[in-house]
Protein backbone atom coordinates (compact mmCIF):
# COMPACT_ATOMS: atom_id res chain seq x y z
CA UNK A 1 0.00 0.00 0.00
CA UNK A 2 1.44 3.40 -1.03
CA UNK A 3 1.70 5.41 2.00
CA UNK A 4 0.27 9.00 2.14
CA UNK A 5 2.07 12.12 0.17
CA UNK A 6 2.36 15.54 1.57
CA UNK A 7 3.10 18.57 -0.79
CA UNK A 8 2.57 21.97 -1.09
CA UNK A 9 0.69 24.11 -3.76
CA UNK A 10 -1.32 26.59 -4.68
CA UNK A 11 -4.88 27.21 -6.12
CA UNK A 12 -4.69 28.43 -10.09
CA UNK A 13 -7.37 29.01 -12.44
CA UNK A 14 -7.10 27.80 -16.22
CA UNK A 15 -6.80 31.00 -18.53
CA UNK A 16 -10.05 30.26 -20.34
CA UNK A 17 -13.59 32.00 -19.66
CA UNK A 18 -15.09 29.91 -16.94
CA UNK A 19 -11.50 28.25 -16.01
CA UNK A 20 -11.65 25.94 -14.07
CA UNK A 21 -9.80 25.98 -10.16
CA UNK A 22 -6.76 23.60 -9.79
CA UNK A 23 -3.54 23.00 -8.08
CA UNK A 24 -0.63 21.50 -9.93
CA UNK A 25 1.04 18.18 -8.51
CA UNK A 26 4.41 17.80 -8.30
CA UNK A 27 5.99 15.27 -10.96
CA UNK A 28 7.78 13.16 -8.54
CA UNK A 29 3.93 13.05 -6.72
CA UNK A 30 2.02 11.80 -9.62
CA UNK A 31 4.79 9.51 -11.25
CA UNK A 32 3.80 7.31 -7.53
CA UNK A 33 0.29 7.18 -8.74
CA UNK A 34 -0.03 7.67 -12.73
CA UNK A 35 0.37 4.98 -15.28
CA UNK A 36 1.41 7.11 -18.71
CA UNK A 37 -0.45 9.91 -18.95
CA UNK A 38 -3.80 8.19 -17.62
CA UNK A 39 -5.42 10.22 -15.09
CA UNK A 40 -5.69 8.21 -11.57
CA UNK A 41 -8.16 8.01 -8.73
CA UNK A 42 -7.08 9.46 -5.68
CA UNK A 43 -7.82 11.24 -2.07
CA UNK A 44 -6.75 14.42 -1.18
CA UNK A 45 -6.72 16.28 2.07
CA UNK A 46 -6.25 20.30 1.92
CA UNK A 47 -4.86 22.27 4.97
CA UNK A 48 -5.50 18.75 7.26
CA UNK A 49 -8.82 20.22 6.67
CA UNK A 50 -10.87 19.14 3.62
CA UNK A 51 -11.02 15.89 2.10
CA UNK A 52 -12.05 14.81 -1.29
CA UNK A 53 -12.22 12.08 -4.12
CA UNK A 54 -10.84 13.49 -6.91
CA UNK A 55 -7.66 12.34 -10.19
CA UNK A 56 -4.58 13.08 -10.75
CA UNK A 57 -4.73 14.56 -14.41
CA UNK A 58 -2.09 15.43 -17.30
CA UNK A 59 -1.99 19.01 -17.93
CA UNK A 60 -1.23 20.13 -21.50
CA UNK A 61 2.29 21.22 -21.90
CA UNK A 62 3.13 19.10 -19.24
CA UNK A 63 2.55 18.33 -15.73
CA UNK A 64 -0.36 17.20 -13.61
CA UNK A 65 -3.11 18.95 -11.79
CA UNK A 66 -6.25 18.30 -9.37
CA UNK A 67 -9.32 20.15 -9.68
CA UNK A 68 -10.61 22.04 -7.19
CA UNK A 69 -14.29 22.83 -7.46
CA UNK A 70 -16.10 25.31 -6.15
CA UNK A 71 -18.07 23.27 -3.05
CA UNK A 72 -14.30 22.79 -1.92
CA UNK A 73 -12.64 25.72 -2.09
CA UNK A 74 -15.71 27.08 -0.32
CA UNK A 75 -15.50 24.45 2.67
CA UNK A 76 -11.62 25.22 2.77
CA UNK A 77 -11.72 29.10 2.27
CA UNK A 78 -9.40 29.01 -0.15
CA UNK A 79 -8.69 31.58 -2.48
CA UNK A 80 -6.66 32.13 -6.12
CA UNK A 81 -3.24 32.29 -5.35
CA UNK A 82 -3.19 30.66 -2.06
CA UNK A 83 -0.30 28.07 -0.79
CA UNK A 84 -2.27 25.02 0.18
CA UNK A 85 -0.74 22.01 2.12
CA UNK A 86 -1.99 18.72 0.36
CA UNK A 87 -1.84 14.67 0.81
CA UNK A 88 -2.70 12.16 -1.29
CA UNK A 89 -3.30 8.37 -1.47
CA UNK A 90 -4.51 6.08 -4.07
CA UNK A 91 -8.31 5.77 -3.95
CA UNK A 92 -8.97 1.79 -3.59
CA UNK A 93 -13.08 2.54 -3.83
CA UNK A 94 -14.92 0.35 -6.54
CA UNK A 95 -16.02 3.67 -8.56
CA UNK A 96 -13.68 5.93 -7.67
CA UNK A 97 -16.49 7.84 -5.62
CA UNK A 98 -17.45 6.10 -2.25
CA UNK A 99 -21.30 4.87 -2.77
CA UNK A 100 -24.03 5.71 -0.93
CA UNK A 101 -26.05 2.86 1.12
CA UNK A 102 -29.39 4.05 -0.61
CA UNK A 103 -28.16 3.57 -3.91
CA UNK A 104 -26.05 -0.41 -3.32
CA UNK A 105 -29.19 -1.25 -1.57
CA UNK A 106 -31.38 -0.29 -4.69
CA UNK A 107 -28.79 -1.84 -7.20
CA UNK A 108 -28.92 -5.02 -4.97
CA UNK A 109 -32.62 -5.17 -4.85
CA UNK A 110 -33.29 -3.88 -9.49
CA UNK A 111 -31.29 -6.60 -11.11
CA UNK A 112 -31.73 -4.70 -14.27
CA UNK A 113 -31.03 -1.55 -12.42
CA UNK A 114 -27.47 -3.07 -10.91
CA UNK A 115 -27.09 -4.51 -14.87
CA UNK A 116 -27.66 -1.52 -16.69
CA UNK A 117 -25.33 1.06 -13.94
CA UNK A 118 -22.45 -1.64 -14.32
CA UNK A 119 -22.80 -1.26 -18.49
CA UNK A 120 -21.31 2.65 -17.84
CA UNK A 121 -18.29 3.67 -18.44
CA UNK A 122 -16.88 4.81 -15.01
CA UNK A 123 -17.14 7.89 -15.39
CA UNK A 124 -20.82 8.05 -15.77
CA UNK A 125 -21.10 5.42 -12.85
CA UNK A 126 -19.13 8.06 -10.27
CA UNK A 127 -21.49 11.16 -12.26
CA UNK A 128 -24.43 8.99 -10.80
CA UNK A 129 -22.98 8.24 -7.48
CA UNK A 130 -21.69 12.31 -6.94
CA UNK A 131 -25.34 13.10 -7.94
CA UNK A 132 -27.01 10.81 -5.34
CA UNK A 133 -24.40 11.27 -2.60
CA UNK A 134 -24.98 15.43 -2.83
CA UNK A 135 -28.38 15.17 -1.26
CA UNK A 136 -28.44 16.05 2.39
CA UNK A 137 -31.15 13.84 3.39
CA UNK A 138 -32.23 10.22 2.87
CA UNK A 139 -35.42 10.71 1.24
CA UNK A 140 -33.66 12.60 -1.35
CA UNK A 141 -30.84 10.54 -1.83
CA UNK A 142 -33.51 7.54 -2.03
CA UNK A 143 -35.85 9.55 -4.57
CA UNK A 144 -32.63 10.70 -6.78
CA UNK A 145 -31.05 6.92 -6.50
CA UNK A 146 -34.78 5.79 -8.47
CA UNK A 147 -34.91 8.82 -10.86
CA UNK A 148 -31.05 7.84 -11.81
CA UNK A 149 -31.84 3.81 -12.33
CA UNK A 150 -34.89 4.79 -13.86
CA UNK A 151 -33.27 6.96 -16.40
CA UNK A 152 -30.96 4.21 -17.40
CA UNK A 153 -34.01 2.01 -17.66
CA UNK A 154 -35.46 4.36 -20.68
CA UNK A 155 -38.15 5.96 -17.70
CA UNK A 156 -38.35 9.31 -16.99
Amino acid sequence: MIQPIHFESRIDRLPRKGGEFFMMVPDEVAAVFVEGRRPARVRCRLNDDVEFQCAIRPKGGGGFYINVGTPIRQAAKLVLGQTIAATVTRDDSEYGRDMPEELKELLAMDDEGDRLFHKQLPSMQRNIIHYVSGAKSVQIRIDRAIMMINRLKGRR
